[in-house]
């Protein structure tokens, strides 16, 4: 008799989470007939009449990317997020931050996430306490291809002078510097210093003198939203400074 009801309360339990799947893709369904396509880079401009209003905008991408969200809307009477194909949020709501300005009323936000290739829907929402409550806002969402630097390599290490070190490390495609990272402790654990130096050979001065140091270094660039991406850091190598 028990064994009966263990299966009906089992059978039960799995329709209703067939119903609650069947449900959500037709949710899913009905957003993408009615999202509308966005061209990635465009700035768009537009607007939401009342409360609880949205805009669903579909976009894709041909690559791996580094994707930035940049939404501004009046006041603070919208919100945004991206979803991807599965209805997963890749770029939550919550983890905009808006910035008001108070001179001319708008406030705006950025965002941004590494996705993969494929279709994403853009969702903004009027967030407007009252029914009547109307929204204007404008976005944009930039794509740049996901850049992946090599691991460092630290060529050369002397100390050509009194109080100095002269760090040369391999050139890395697509770095536009590198971190130079100097200490005195082997464990790198306290009294860590950085450089960041412009090419790949650089001069540290002012060190102590007669004293060893340990150096690291790491190739990195930037993404035009301010973004830095680091490759890994090389081997450490050391040398004493002249006195």
């Amino acid at each position: 008799m028990w064994n009966r009801i263990g299966n009906k309360l089992r059978m039960l339990f799995l329709w209703l989470c067939a119903l609650f799947l069947f449900r959500g893709w037709t949710v899913s369904a009905a957003v993408a007939e009615s999202a509308e396509n966005y061209e990635m880079g465009e700035e768009f401009e537009g607007g939401m009449e009342y409360g609880g209003e949205v805009r669903m905008f579909r976009f894709a991408l041909s690559e791996k990317s580094h994707v930035t969200l940049y939404l501004t809307c009046n006041g603070r009477s919208c919100t945004g997020a991206i979803y991807n194909l599965a209805g997963q949020e890749v770029l939550r709501k919550e983890d905009l931050e808006f910035k008001a300005n108070f001179f001319t009323g708008w406030s705006s936000a950025e965002l941004s996430r590494t996705l993969a290739l494929g279709t994403y829907y853009l969702e903004i929402e009027n967030k407007g306490k009252w029914k009547w409550q109307k929204c204007r806002f404008s976005f944009r969402v930039q794509a740049e291809r996901q850049i992946r630097l090599e691991k460092g390599v630290l060529e050369s290490l002397e100390s050509k002078a009194s109080g100095q070190l002269a760090v040369s490390c391999r050139p890395v495609e697509e770095a536009i510097g590198y971190r130079i990272q100097y200490t005195q402790d082997e464990q790198f654990q306290k009294g860590v210093k950085m450089v960041y130096a412009k090419s790949p050979v650089e001069i540290i001065k002012d060190l102590a003198k007669g004293v060893r140091y340990y150096v690291k270094i790491c190739p990195y660039t930037v993404y035009d939203d301010g973004t830095y991406v680091y490759g890994q850091n090389s081997f450490v190598k050391t040398e004493i400074t002249k006195p």
